[in-house]
């Protein structure tokens, strides 16, 4: 059953990096940035477990805009999953990312259906 709830989880960030992607930079760049990421060796159902890698890439190709995406993309999850993101932008997102996954496993939380 953990591993259920781990797989659910990483699929459910996998679709938040996805949609915040899209819903920031549009269809075009969302499919250049998983090309990106491919060249790079991480597909697309990886995100989640290979975050620190995805953040790597992002913030070797776009700096340190990169980050808007990454503080989205890990903020979407704590709505899915209905958790309060009692985090600010310049915190280690990393740990919020552990964090929650952690919530989500010990309390064996289910997260909002993804639009």
């Amino acid at each position: 059953m953990q591993t259920a709830i781990v797989e659910t989880f990483q699929s459910t960030m996998n679709k938040c990096f996805a949609t915040v992607v899209e819903d920031i930079l549009g269809r075009t760049v969302k499919e250049e940035i998983f090309l990106l990421l491919s060249r790079n060796g991480i597909r697309t159902s990886e995100i989640a477990s290979r975050f620190d890698d995805v953040v790597g890439v992002l913030t070797s190709s776009f700096g340190e805009g990169a980050r808007v995406l990454v503080f989205k993309t890990v903020t979407e999850p704590y709505k899915k999953y209905s958790q309060q993101a009692g985090f600010n932008f310049g915190e280690s997102l990393r740990d919020q990312i552990t964090l929650l996954r952690e919530r989500v496993t010990t309390d064996i939380l289910n997260p909002k259906t993804l639009s």
